[in-house]
């Protein structure tokens, strides 16, 4: 079990030399510190395994595994580990490797117990201000990223409301698509949550299409179509913002008119090129369509919205869904007559 002395920073020390290593315990404990002194690198990793260290003071002319190597193995298991190198050496090419390595100070020994004290705090506190600030960007970041959400999703709301067949179908598209999400093998939270952003936001890139297409009663002419064909790719040109934080989101938008057969757009993927977010969201996008009274027709019942789904696998639906689809029909939300 971790193992750590509230507020007594911590301090692994490796030091071959017994005198040294007693001379340089002494000078940190004085100063308030709790120091474990080892002889090698493998028992300071033991000792790494058992116990919480704030900071790494180390020798360079170490039995076995030197310092250097000792460094290059401490970077790639804690990147932020504070790591001070002590040497006898005035070599001035180790002392630039060493700095190249990550060591967040070089001494030449003798050092004294006061200056090493006092380098030791510094690279502490240095290490918690890089913390502190990594905490407040990535806040920032978050607090950027879920204004940003909010702001498309009010969008996908606003042109969902000036038309009453449309009203809410991103979310419940989006409440059919986790639902069936959770229940594919393997799928994990974070899978899910992609897709549910995937879903919420699919058409999206609909405000760039003339109201006078998306309204259109009749049936659509061939530049129309054209048109239309085209959201999904504006829709990850305004969803690119998202892309640092989920970058599936951008597949899953662009991809949702896929079909399994390839026929379908904008890049006429199939099988499992598609993602299997856009799989799985145009499925629960038909459904909702179907069970959704449009200008041109009442709203279907989930029976026929099955049959339709059942015809549809292996064409336009990834058949290893069609079954999840089923399993969880009777809980999506009802057809809006």
């Amino acid at each position: 079990m971790i193992q750590k002395i509230p507020n007594k920073p911590a301090v692994l020390l490796v030091e071959d030399d017994y005198e040294q290593a007693d001379l340089v315990q002494r000078g940190l404990q004085q100063s308030g510190f709790r120091v474990a002194a080892v002889r090698d690198v493998r028992s300071a990793l033991h000792r790494l395994a058992l116990e919480s260290f704030e900071v790494i003071v180390s020798d360079l002319s170490l039995p076995g595994m030197k310092g250097d190597e000792f460094l290059r193995h401490i970077r790639q298991m804690e990147p932020e580990m504070p790591f001070l190198m002590l040497t006898g050496s005035q070599d001035v090419k180790t002392a630039v490797q060493s700095m190249h390595d990550g060591a967040d100070e070089y001494l030449i020994k003798p050092v004294t117990p006061g200056t090493l004290s006092s380098k030791v705090r510094e690279a502490i506190e240095r290490r918690q201000q890089s913390l502190a600030d990594s905490k407040r960007y990535l806040n920032a970041e978050m607090s950027r990223l879920i204004a940003f959400l909010r702001g498309v999703h009010a969008i996908v709301n606003a042109l969902e409301t000036k038309c009453r067949y449309t009203r809410d179908h991103s979310k419940k598209v989006a409440q059919s698509a986790v639902l069936m999400a959770r229940h594919v093998p393997g799928m994990d939270k974070m899978a899910v949550r992609e897709i549910r952003i995937g879903a919420l936001l699919h058409d999206i890139g609909k405000i760039g299409i003339p109201l006078t297409i998306l309204h259109k009663v009749g049936k659509l002419d061939d530049a129309e179509w054209k048109e239309i064909k085209r959201h999904p790719e504006y829709g990850v040109n305004i969803l690119k913002p998202l892309g640092r934080y989920y970058p599936e989101v951008l597949g899953i938008v662009r991809h949702e008119h896929e079909r399994w057969d390839g026929r379908g757009y904008p890049d006429g993927l199939s099988g499992t090129e598609i993602p299997l977010g856009s799989r799985i969201i145009m499925i629960a996008d038909t459904y909702d369509a179907v069970c959704s009274t449009r200008p041109y027709r009442k709203a279907l019942p989930k029976e026929a919205a099955l049959d339709i789904i059942r015809k549809g696998a292996g064409t336009q639906f990834d058949p290893s869904l069609v079954p999840i689809f089923e399993k969880v029909l009777p809980e999506l939300p009802m057809p809006r007559y």
